[in-house]
């Protein structure tokens, strides 16, 4: 341990050195080595130094929209695995690239000397294509030449860093570790030990119990990696890398961000870290002291486990033709209570209670797979449901269920029978407007109120109690209030039923309802009327049925007991709990 106490202090001595630069890092993106035509080989172990390229670009598993280095110009040198000596010979201005808008690197300059090393001339690197991205014009760029390395494992580290972030004398030779990214690599040789190799893998924990089970997934992820001179690289699980100098090293799953073009992009949980097959407490980050180089080997794992949670939202709006149905030009309702309960999948009680927002949607994330239900919390008031008052579901990872909840709230009116729209007060309050609308409807449209009788001739004046006038002859008005008490011997029930409906709508018509509130909830007083007609056309005791329903609510006047009418209002109530 004195060994690592002196190693993480050289570490802190660096950084301090380092701190007088403005750095906002770290560096995104990763680097790698390749053999020339950007092939990977096994385990970084390279025949011969001369084989060693430097590449760039989504690294091995990234996905290809996995963020590569920013584009612009770049320094990189070869050191041993701790930083601390150089081994690339060339002069810095020899060793540089540049990296496309694409993340690869697509360019060597030209070197401006050349650099003799063990009997060779050595100028501009060479290049190879890189056959991952040659689309992308991707090269990739020799190390050589560079000092064999004094570490006892055989390995290299290779560097990038900015151009306008490298700082002659500070850091590790210009290269600042967190505007850096490194890549240990390993030429063949008689090396005195060997390096421990540490596999970090990610596994999707379908049921969270934070055990990897026969048939849950493994997955493609980004994990940083820093090493104990504060460099970071990225990488993606499942890999494996090399580790040659004995420290602290630090292993962080990176969480995805949200994708802002997606509606509902359901959060991970971390549910496993198991460390050597030792499970630790769930965390997203972990520093491990790791032996480096030893006579034997040595081998390491950390695994990390988590579950894509599930995401609910319940969204209320104010159903004013009282359909069920978000119609456009019905708006939402905010501060309404919006509640989850359920199991989930760890046996665990869930019971939950948000508020609709200003778009009338309460959105509940984080939940664990399970069986649940999602239910509105009626306020104070008179408020009345349009659509069932609660919906059970189950959820699955990464899931997105959505539920609409529509109510109206009601003031009470009186509605007029068919003899209040037969007499003075109530013709004096029908409108063309309402005239025209019923002409065009099945029951009076083959003989529309126009104020002609189905022979061409003018109606007779209406008559009110005294013999007065009250509907001049010849109008819509005398042929409307006629209709109204026309008598019905024969007791057909479609003369009773339009004489009902015609009363109805001009109800409807007068007080403004898009909905009533009946016996089973609130009613849309247009489905109503289309009901009433199809019961026309078809007659008998559908016309008789409608007759009877239309009948009771026209005699809803308040008066000699007889209740009001609870008619629904055009906008939403307060909402009080």
């Amino acid at each position: 341990m004195r060994r690592a106490a002196l190693l993480t202090l050289f570490a802190t001595l660096i950084l301090l050195l380092s701190a007088g630069t403005a750095i906002a890092g770290p560096l995104p993106g990763a680097i790698f080595t390749t053999l020339e035509d950007g092939a990977r080989v096994n385990a970084n172990i390279y025949q011969a130094k001369e084989d060693v390229y430097l590449d760039g670009g989504p690294g091995p598993n990234a996905p290809s929209s996995a963020a590569a280095l920013p584009a612009g110009d770049y320094y990189f040198q070869v050191t041993d695995p701790s930083g601390k000596v150089l081994l690339s010979v060339d002069p810095i201005e020899s060793r540089k690239i540049r990296v496309s808008e694409d993340g690869v690197i697509d360019y060597v300059y030209d070197a401006p000397t050349m650099t003799r090393y063990k009997g060779k001339w050595y100028g501009t690197h060479a290049t190879g294509i890189d056959q991952d991205h040659a689309d992308k014009g991707a090269i990739t760029v020799q190390l050589m030449p560079y000092e064999d390395t004094p570490n006892k494992g055989g390995v290299y580290k290779a560097w990038i860093t900015p151009v306008d972030k490298y700082e002659a004398g500070k850091g590790f030779h210009g290269f600042i570790p967190s505007w850096s990214k490194t890549d240990n690599f390993k030429v063949k040789g008689h090396p005195k030990c060997i390096p421990t190799e540490v596999t970090v893998k990610k596994f999707h924990d379908l049921n969270a119990n934070g055990v990897w089970d026969e048939g849950e997934p493994w997955l493609n992820w980004e994990v940083e990696v820093t090493d104990p001179y504060g460099v970071t690289q990225s990488y993606y699980t499942p890999f494996t890398i090399m580790v040659p100098e004995e420290g602290y090293y630090t292993f962080e799953e990176i969480m995805p961000a949200p994708d802002p073009e997606k509606d509902c992009d359901p959060a991970w949980m971390q549910t496993a870290l198991i460390v050597d097959g030792a499970p630790q407490p769930a965390a997203k980050k972990i520093t491990l002291w790791i032996e480096g180089c030893t006579r034997d080997g040595v081998t390491r794992e950390v695994v990390f486990g988590n579950i894509q949670t599930a995401c609910v939202t319940g969204a209320k709006f104010y159903d004013k033709n009282a359909n069920g149905i978000w119609d456009e030009g019905e708006v939402p309702i905010p501060g309404w209570k919006i509640q989850v309960t359920g199991t989930n999948v760890k046996g665990e009680l869930v019971d939950i209670i948000r508020y609709t927002d200003e778009y009338g949607k309460a959105k509940i994330c984080g939940l664990l797979p399970g069986d649940y239900r999602i239910e509105e919390l009626m306020p104070n008031g008179n408020w009345v449901a349009t659509t069932p008052m609660y919906y059970d579901f189950s959820l699955s990872p990464g899931d997105c269920e959505y539920f609409e909840f529509g109510n109206v709230c009601y003031d009470e009116a009186a509605f007029g029978t068919k003899g209040f729209w037969h007499n003075k007060n109530g013709l004096a309050l029908i409108q063309p407007a309402w005239i025209d609308y019923v002409n065009g409807l099945d029951p009076y449209k083959d003989n529309p109120f126009d104020g002609m009788d189905e022979y061409g001739n003018p109606v007779p004046a209406a008559k009110g109690p005294a013999g007065e006038d009250i509907a001049a002859e010849g109008t819509a008005l005398a042929e409307i209030s006629a209709y109204l008490v026309a008598p019905n011997a024969g007791g057909d029930p479609k003369i009773q039923l339009g004489q009902q409906l015609l009363a109805f709508i001009f109800n409807v018509k007068y007080t403004g309802a898009d909905g009533i509130i009946g016996p089973d909830g609130a009613l849309s007083t247009e489905a109503m009327i289309m009901s009433a007609i199809e019961a026309w056309n078809e007659g008998g005791a559908a016309a008789n049925y409608w007759a009877g329903v239309l009948d009771s609510y026209n005699n809803m006047n308040g008066e000699n007991g007889a209740p009001l009418v609870q008619i629904v209002k055009a906008g939403p109530c307060v909402v009080e709990y």
